[in-house]
């Protein structure tokens, strides 16, 4: 990388923030840690490290792990030729960062169902030891008729 290219990939990066809260400079690693001043780019070229995004107000370097929408972790390997927002891990596209990704796992869903009775006992005989949820589900029936018999 060339000190032209360091300037280029500074220009990406003041882009990407507009709009974040994030300043640019703070958005850039300077040997490995995140730049504290700003950055004259005086330094040998691999001194520097760019972000690959911006999610939740907080760059996006090689290696950080995220988590997308369902709740899988991935890890950031590179930007697409998509644009500033696509990253891809280890070839697979993962899309807009900042629309579909988290630095926190999401939190899973509860949700209450109400049943008749019938529909209980019809579910309590379901034979469905393969599907986690929905034996979640034959199990609260199971739980729900055991309790209403005691």
């Amino acid at each position: 990388m060339k000190k032209s290219d360091l300037h280029r990939e500074y220009a990406r990066v003041i882009d990407m923030c507009e709009g974040t809260g994030v300043i640019p400079f703070q958005a850039v690693k300077y040997r490995g840690t995140l730049s504290k001043y700003f950055l004259e780019f005086s330094h040998p070229t691999e001194d520097y490290e760019f972000p690959l995004a911006i999610v939740e107000s907080k760059p996006v370097f090689r290696g950080d792990k995220l988590y997308n929408r369902n709740g899988s972790e991935f890890t950031a390997h590179k930007i697409t030729k998509f644009g500033t927002g696509a990253i891809v891990n280890e070839g697979e596209l993962i899309g807009d960062v900042p629309k579909f990704c988290s630095w926190t796992p999401p939190k899973p869903a509860t949700i209450t169902v109400e049943l008749l009775r019938e529909d209980a006992e019809d579910i309590r005989m379901w034979p469905l030891q393969q599907y986690e949820s929905l034996r979640n589900i034959k199990e609260a029936c199971e739980k729900a008729l055991k309790g209403e018999q005691e």
